[in-house]
């Protein structure tokens, strides 16, 4: 088993690729076998040392899942365990519905947001397992199928887009509490260094990220003004220079990162500082021009 990334170990640490020997046994004394056949394909039983290691790595997994709240636990067994059950997605949906604050909608929407709180589990599931999340128009549909009540696509918009939002991002501040503990178990079972290589292999990006991004927040304002008062010495021929090694910083940001871009912002917040000087930079010197009606 190898310790990739919170998600990955969480689904790997129960799940077991491989039949037990006495399941095997049994399979072969259901079938009338005796001793070995000639030309028979056999599970090999010679790789104990793997098999320790992948014991090993799901033993400290699973602990560090027990040290979570139970129904945080069952949250995420409901996006990330191969064996979960119609009881974790309750729990999870009642979790998040618990987490919301709608306080200032009326009863009505209140009702059909407890639906949209499952469907953005949906959602969130479908994101992290390498899909596209839902859009209203699925959103909607999933509402009337399970609940009986049209949603408008039209005014969406108006009516439900900040109520997704509210919703989709507990989901989000759910996911994160949930895979901290997993992440730290990686980031401490890779302390050793390897002589070139990636950073990604020996820490759990995720982890790494929000770490960076928290060390970030504390100090944005200072490292933003110090940006601006850095490109705003620089002469048109320095900046031009500069906006070409933007643009290449640019794709490949957004080719590493893609939706997590959308789905975290606040684990991008360097990038998004640096995307908005660019482009004040670029008005500063007439390439983008402000169409005022």
């Amino acid at each position: 088993m190898k310790l990739i990334s919170a998600r990955q170990a969480w689904r790997d640490a129960l799940h077991e690729s491989r039949d037990s020997v006495l399941a095997s046994a049994a399979e072969r004394a259901k079938l009338g076998k005796r001793g070995h056949v000639f030309g028979e394909t056999m599970p090999s039983m010679g790789d104990s040392n793997g098999r320790c290691a992948h014991m090993l790595a799901a033993g400290l997994v699973q602990s560090a899942i027990g040290t979570l709240p139970k129904p945080l636990q069952h949250f995420g067994h409901a996006l990330y365990s191969p064996v979960a059950t119609g009881q974790d997605m309750n729990i999870a949906h009642a979790l998040v519905w618990l987490t919301v604050d709608l306080d200032g909608y009326n009863v009505k929407r209140r009702e059909v947001a407890y639906w949209m709180a499952l469907a953005a589990i949906r959602s969130h599931l479908a994101v992290v397992s390498g899909r596209e999340g839902w859009g209203p128009s699925r959103v909607c549909e999933f509402v009337q199928d399970w609940y009986g009540t049209k949603v408008s696509v039209s005014h969406w918009a108006r009516d439900w887009a900040e109520i997704w939002t509210i919703i989709a991002s507990a989901v989000d501040q759910l996911d994160a509490k949930a895979l901290k503990p997993v992440a730290a178990v990686i980031v401490r079972m890779s302390e050793r260094r390897e002589p070139g290589a990636c950073r990604w292999t020996l820490y759990d990006r995720e982890h790494v990220a929000d770490l960076r991004a928290e060390v970030y927040a504390a100090r944005r304002d200072v490292a933003r003004d110090a940006l601006r008062q850095r490109l705003t010495a620089m002469d048109e021929p320095q900046l031009r220079r500069w906006f070409a090694r933007m643009s290449v910083y640019s794709q490949a940001y957004r080719h590493e990162w893609g939706v997590d871009m959308i789905e975290c912002p606040t684990r991008h917040l360097v990038y998004t500082d640096r995307i908005a000087e660019y482009w004040n930079q670029r008005q500063r010197v007439r390439d983008v021009i402000k169409k005022v009606a």
